[in-house]
Order: C-alpha cells, then structure tokens, then sequence
C-alpha cells in the first residue's frame, strides 16, 4: 500500500513538471511574418517553388530564401525557430485548398552574411557557419483549407514543423532558408512579393536534376514566411527547476524508507 502511493506521488509529481514545461513553452511563443507589412496583406504575387514542382514539370529543386534579420526586430534577442508556414496565394495565382505528401525533403536554417537582393548564385556561398537540419530528410505533408477573406490574405495554414528548432540571433544576421526537394510532388502555388528592394529574395534551380547542382538563378521574389518562435529558457530557471523536483523526489524516498522502518 506504502508502495503505491509513493508511485502515485512521483507520477502527479512529473505530470506537474510536464504540464508546466508545455504551456511554459507555448506563453512564450511568437509569430514574426516576413516581410512584416505583408502580415495582413496579400502578396503583389505567387510562386511553387520549392514544394509544387510538379506544376512546373521539374522533378527536384534546390532552393534557398533570405530573410533580412531587421523583421525580426520584435524579438528582443535569440529564440528557438520551432515552425514554419506560408499562406496560399489569393489573387487567382493558382491557390486553392489541397493536401498531399512530398516525397523526399529536406529543409536547412542558417545565419548568413549575404542580404535580400544580394544572394550569390552559388549556394555554398550563402550558408552560414551555424548550417542546421532543421526537417530532417523525408516525406513532408502539406495542405491548406484556403481560408480567409476572398481577395486574401489566406490563413498560415501551410504549416512545417521543424524536428530541430533553430536557435537565430538577429544581431548575428539575417536567415537563410534552404530546402532541397530531392522528389517533386504538387501542393498549390503560395503567396509571394515580386518587390525589389524588400525584405526578402532568393536563389533556385530550375531545370530536370536541379536540387544536385552547385549554382542556380537569383531574383527578388520571395514567398511570404510565418515563423513561430520560442524563447529560450534562461539556465537558471533550468536549475532551479530541478532542484526543486530533485528535492520533492528525495523528500518524498526518505518518508517511504521511515515508514517502511517503523
């Protein structure tokens, strides 16, 4: 009987710690779309790439995207990039509701030196020194329910959720997004801005066998980006936080073994 209310103790004790670190986690979250004066506002444009390759009858690509670190200025500091979205595009560009499994992808975040409309051609010269897997090589399913307002701007509802989060510190630099869609597939055509000048730009191949080659185009365009951040738990709380379970833990041992003893 001792015996089952010390595993009762232990386990509301853990569910408590748990319960905790997850809504801890969740207060914490952040949403930065870039370009930020798009957050609200339909794209001047649309775009597949780098995940409706099909409608372009490609069979794989390489794509990165830069994202000019001054967007992120709501953040105060580092956080944990947790998730990625993007919207459907609304202007009649292709969008529409779907849902499919890409076959093959993988999808890297770093901080780069290299700024929106000045990317190099050549994509090794972009990455930063902090290269990170963040979606680890596989299938990825996407969809969308292409809701919202009819002249958009639709829902963040194409949603990737990293499998490594990605610590970015904007003072460092700004972010580069690199996918490699090593499979095709066919999800919708996105929102996107065509705007010289602004926030965001990239570099892509565009031909059969394109996601194994060095170099490729670089333009302006850019697909408007939802991220979700997390702030990152300060060390200290950390530890205060596992002494306080360590202490209830051995508290909770050292009156078992009294009354076990009496």
């Amino acid at each position: 009987m001792i015996k089952c209310q010390w595993v009762d103790f232990r386990h509301v004790l853990l569910g408590l710690v748990a319960w905790a670190a997850v809504t801890g986690a969740h207060a914490r979250a952040d949403f930065v779309v870039v370009p930020n004066s798009l957050a609200n506002t339909e794209g001047d444009g649309n775009n597949g790439f780098p995940f409706n390759l099909a409608n372009f009858n490609l069979d794989s690509q390489r794509y990165q995207q830069v994202y000019a670190s001054s967007q992120f200025a709501t953040l105060g500091g580092p956080q944990l990039i947790t998730q990625i979205a993007f919207r459907p595009d609304a202007n009649g560009g292709g969008g529409g509701a779907f849902a499919s499994t890409l076959p093959d992808i993988q999808i890297n975040l770093s901080t780069t030196a290299r700024a929106p409309d000045a990317l190099s051609a050549t994509f090794a010269d972009n990455v930063g020194a902090n290269d990170t897997v963040v979606y680890q090589r596989g299938s990825l399913s996407l969809s969308s329910a292409f809701i919202g307002p009819a002249g958009g701007p639709k829902a963040f509802d194409i949603v990737i959720n990293l499998t490594t989060p990605f610590l970015y510190n904007p003072a460092a630099g700004n972010l580069l997004l690199d996918v490699r869609n090593f499979g095709g597939g066919r999800t919708t055509q996105f929102d996107a801005t065509t705007v010289t000048g602004d926030p965001v730009s990239r570099a892509y191949t565009n031909v059969t066998g394109g996601v194994g080659l060095a170099s490729g185009t670089v333009e302006t365009s850019g697909l408007v980006t939802r991220f979700t951040t997390a702030v990152v738990p300060e060390p200290a709380s950390v530890v205060m936080l596992g002494t306080g379970v360590l202490g209830l833990l051995g508290y909770g041992w050292h009156r078992r073994r009294a009354i076990l003893a009496s």
